[in-house]
């Protein structure tokens, strides 16, 4: 385990802001150190090293800098990752990997690591300038490329001696997209959940997304920071949970001097997506040459994965199992127990399934899902058996 100072905004805070807490703010510092002690002991803080090539930046760079030592040198960047080990074997247990939207460092998947570490090993990536990754040079730096090349590496390091399976929300989705192109394949690869991601996007949100990510508002206060993010997510698509916000906020924010409470990130990171998400952006061939079953989590009114390129997905890729979420934008947040355990029932039981999974998950979360079946190529005689099995493993009444 590797040891390193508390960067979470409650873990540096003074003794003389702490004096200043409003009320609510000191509720949100009781409820975000409650998570921490909650978490913490459950997870180890990795680290490995990646190789940046210099030949990567001349790409971008002006040729005039292209012999530029002091700008154009490899670099080798320090990638943190939190580890989950399966509750019950984690000698034997299957690991799921987590990598999260773009803002999103890796503490944001201890809700969903916690509960499918009943089974799984779990690993929640720290993308370069986020959480306690390192930075890369310049925004050139940070593509999908680069991210792509960072989860193989991450892959490479943790070397999983049984089967893996890769779950991307938003963001990571479009890393594993380019994974394919880059002809990533591994015979241990079981499973791939797509998070609310289709391989277009629609050219309003892509363009508003694009210019947004290079602003980087600021709160005065941790009160307003935490109400803001709380607005943020509400329109994002997440549950708004107390607890969730809290924790996002705890390990996703940081507190500037001048401005105040803001995002943790390398702003080169923000720029660079920005720069790349204007670029023409089209992964159909990635997304059908997945070589693994494939799980999509659509918010019901997302912009991203619109009804139409939802429907285009199902075309493309007929074995798609689809989980469709009433009233979420972008994207579904894995978060309560049964939320988190419709999705990991369905990564240990997706090679068995016969016929793709279509489910409508509902607003509350106490109730489960409500599933519905596409006809598959089981014989008559055996497909009241198969329809009554996958009942059985996934829960919830047939359609």
């Amino acid at each position: 385990m590797t040891k390193q100072r508390d960067i979470s905004i409650l873990g540096n805070v003074t003794q003389a802001d702490e004096a200043n807490f409003s009320d609510r703010e000191k509720e949100i510092a009781r409820i975000g150190r409650e998570l921490d002690a909650r978490f913490l002991p459950q997870f180890e803080r990795r680290e490995f090293t990646y190789h940046h090539s210099a030949a990567k930046m001349k790409a971008y760079l002006p040729e005039g800098l292209h012999d530029d030592k002091n700008l154009v040198s490899d670099q080798n960047v320090r990638m943190s990752y939190n580890y989950f080990p399966a509750r019950n074997n984690p000698e034997t247990a299957e690991t799921i990997f987590v990598l999260g939207g773009i803002y999103n460092a890796a503490r944001r998947a201890d809700f969903f690591a916690e509960g499918a570490a009943e089974n799984f090993n779990v690993i929640a990536l720290d993308y370069p300038g986020k959480g306690h990754s390192g930075n890369l040079k310049l925004p050139g730096d940070y593509t999908l490329d680069t991210y792509a090349a960072i989860v193989r590496a991450l892959i490479e390091e943790v070397a999983p001696e049984n089967k893996f399976h890769l779950l991307g929300n938003s963001h990571g989705t479009k890393v594993i997209y380019k994974m394919v192109e880059q002809g990533f394949s591994d015979p241990a690869w079981a499973s791939t959940i797509i998070g609310d991601m289709p391989p277009e996007t629609p050219a309003g949100p892509k363009l508003r997304r694009a210019w947004r990510n290079r602003e980087r508002p600021f709160s005065e206060t941790m009160e307003e920071a935490v109400r803001k993010l709380t607005s943020f997510l509400a329109g994002h698509g997440a549950p708004v949970a107390q607890e969730f916000v809290v924790h996002d906020f705890n390990h996703g924010f940081e507190k500037f001097t001048r401005e105040g409470y803001g995002w943790a990130y390398d702003p080169n990171s923000m720029h660079g997506y920005a720069d790349e998400y204007m670029a023409p952006y089209d992964k159909w061939d990635a997304f059908k040459k997945i070589p693994t079953p494939v799980l999509l989590l659509a918010g019901e009114t997302s912009n991203t994965a619109t009804p139409d390129a939802v429907q285009k997905m199902l075309e493309a890729r007929p074995d798609m199992s689809l989980m469709l979420y009433q009233g979420v934008g972008h994207y579904p947040e894995l978060v309560t127990p049964k939320r988190i355990a419709e999705v990991v029932t369905w990564v240990q039981h997706a090679n068995e399934i016969k016929s793709p999974l279509h489910a409508v998950v509902p607003a509350d979360p106490e109730k489960g899902l409500v599933l519905q079946y596409v006809q598959d190529n089981t014989p008559p005689a055996a497909a009241a058996v198969a329809k009554a099995t996958q009942q059985r493993k996934l829960g919830g009444p047939a359609q």
